[in-house]
């Protein structure tokens, strides 16, 4: 895009009487002084002429050109702009180069910021001397995503956005009562709303839409120019760059819908930390504030698109809400209507039946060779951002043990997902790197390790037999069904094992450091298998 012929009109309207006498929105980018056939240069070129024949000849060449004579007292006809009755051919002339100069400036600003992938707030930025009025970027959840931060506005609905950071519950029902998000949705020009019913300015306002809904909506307050073609024009060369970052961050394939994209990422990211704010998102995307929240995130490899698994997900876990966020696809499950499921998915209790969420995403993860990071539960949607971290972390460290055997601490009933509750012990090791050996040279770990050296020597199983017996808190009777042996060979088992090894099971900070040393076994098994 370059220079429209309404910019040119309103930018030299100091310099005498200025007519266009063709479409207005024709723009070009740059001038020059028509000095004969060899001055004749591409299309997107305006000649400057001082004489009618001049006109007539660029008109001949198939180009455009500006009439400017400070002696006439009408347009010529064959030029696209005149200028006349005001100053002399050379001064308009570097004027208008000073303007095409600005604007082509201001352009590669624009581009510059989309070149090195920034948002809308640094697009803004840089764009805020142009735009000239007050300028909010929404997204379809009606958070503020950017505005002229140096354009002030004393409009009370922009206030109010500005200061909360999106649009109040109470504002909403105005644009409803209003009938405003409608025409959003629907029309494709600027929508030009001159009623004054809600805003204090008369609003010019474009939405950028996809398959499903509209992605981004920006409101221009006429506070400070009145609508007229140069200010559409001038908005039209922003929005053109606002349009290719609403098409890299609202691609027409996203699934889950714009609005919940948009506040899952705030969310994932941290930036959601208000508690206020998150309650008023919530009811505009279907997720509720309060519930047993778990995240689940699938790292995509590079030899694969996420959009299938994406579509297969989306309908798989309804009503739990599935994003693409850095590089791994994130499910947002609160489905879960049991109030003792603590670390795991239990069976039933799942709205979507019999089969839990975590079931059927393992199904789905064997199907596609594809690993998954659970968090730990969480009920306030402020941790996401740890959750997702947690998730993360499970996926990794799962990674590197799926080449070995697959019912390994960190999983848990399913061989393809695995838990960050189950893997906090690895977690640890995997950060100590060469301070691990402080914890895995306890004396716990020294009997636990000397029992499975003894179990291998002798063909016994006291290892199994003591990690069952704490794992199910000394219970004899649990113990003995497990294992399939008798009651009282429990109690006769163990007794020998702790009088072998110079251990006590009744003591709880013991207990705690065997399964604590089993653990970091169960650690070591794993990195063998790699």
């Amino acid at each position: 895009m370059g220079v429209s012929l309404n910019i040119m009109k309103r930018e030299l309207e100091a310099m005498g009487n200025v007519t266009i006498s063709s479409d207005g929105s024709l723009d070009f980018e740059n001038a020059r002084l028509y000095l004969g056939e060899s001055s004749i240069a591409g299309d997107d070129i305006l000649y400057v002429c001082s004489t009618s024949e001049d006109c007539e000849s660029v008109r001949g060449y198939g180009r455009h050109a500006a009439f400017v004579d400070h002696h006439a007292t009408k347009p010529d006809q064959t030029a696209v702009l005149s200028v006349t009755g005001g100053e002399g051919t050379l001064q308009v002339f570097n004027a208008l180069l000073e303007i095409f100069y600005r604007f082509g400036m201001w352009e590669r600003d624009m581009d510059a910021v989309l070149g090195r992938g920034g948002g809308l707030q640094e697009l803004m930025d840089v764009s805020e001397k142009m735009l000239r009025n007050n300028v909010v970027v929404v997204d379809p959840a009606l958070k503020l995503l950017a505005y002229t931060k140096g354009t002030p506005c004393d409009d009370p609905i922009t206030m109010e956005l500005i200061g909360h950071g999106y649009h109040t519950e109470e504002n909403i029902r105005k644009f409803q009562l209003h009938k405003r998000f409608k025409p959003w949705a629907k029309e494709d020009g600027f929508i030009v709303n001159d009623t004054l019913s809600i805003c204090k300015y008369v609003t010019v306002v474009k939405s950028f839409k996809t398959k499903t809904s509209f992605s981004l909506i920006v409101v221009m307050m006429c506070n400070k120019l009145s609508p007229c073609d140069y200010l559409y024009d001038t908005f039209d060369l922003f929005l053109s760059r606002v349009k290719r970052i609403a098409a890299r961050e609202y691609p027409e394939d996203k699934p889950s819908g714009n609005a919940v994209d948009t506040f899952l990422h705030d969310l994932l990211l941290g930036r959601e930390g208000n508690e206020a704010i998150i309650r008023e998102r919530c009811k505009l995307v279907g997720i509720p504030p309060e519930a047993r929240f778990c995240l689940f995130t699938i790292p995509v490899t590079e030899d694969m698109s996420p959009s299938r698994l994406l579509s297969d997900l989306v309908t798989m876990v309804a009503p739990a809400k599935v994003v693409l966020f850095d590089g791994c696809v994130t499910v947002l499950c609160f489905n879960c209507l049991s109030p003792q499921c603590a670390l795991h998915c239990e069976v039933g209790s799942c709205p979507r039946g019999h089969k839990s969420i975590s079931s059927r995403i393992n199904e789905l993860m064997e199907k596609m060779d594809l690993i998954c990071g659970r968090s730990s539960k969480f009920t306030n949607l402020a941790k996401a951002s740890i959750a997702y971290r947690q998730a993360r972390e499970a996926a990794r460290l799962g990674a590197k043990a799926k080449p070995g055997a697959h019912k390994l601490p960190i999983s848990f009933n399913w061989n393809r997902i695995f838990s960050f509750d189950r893997a906090q012990i690895a977690f640890i090791a995997d950060k100590m790197g060469d301070d691990l050996p402080l914890l895995n040279s306890t004396y716990a770990s020294v009997v636990v390790r000397s029992i499975a050296k003894d179990d291998a020597e002798r063909g016994t199983d006291n290892y199994q037999f003591l990690y069952e017996y704490l794992m199910c808190e000394r219970r004899a009777n649990i113990v003995a069904e497990k294992l399939h042996m008798h009651r009282n060979n429990v109690k006769y088992r163990i007794d020998r094992i702790e009088g072998a090894y110079g251990i006590d099971t009744s003591d709880p900070a013991l207990r705690f450091a065997l399964l604590f040393a089993y653990r970091f076994d169960d650690i070591e098994i794993m990195q063998n298998a790699q």
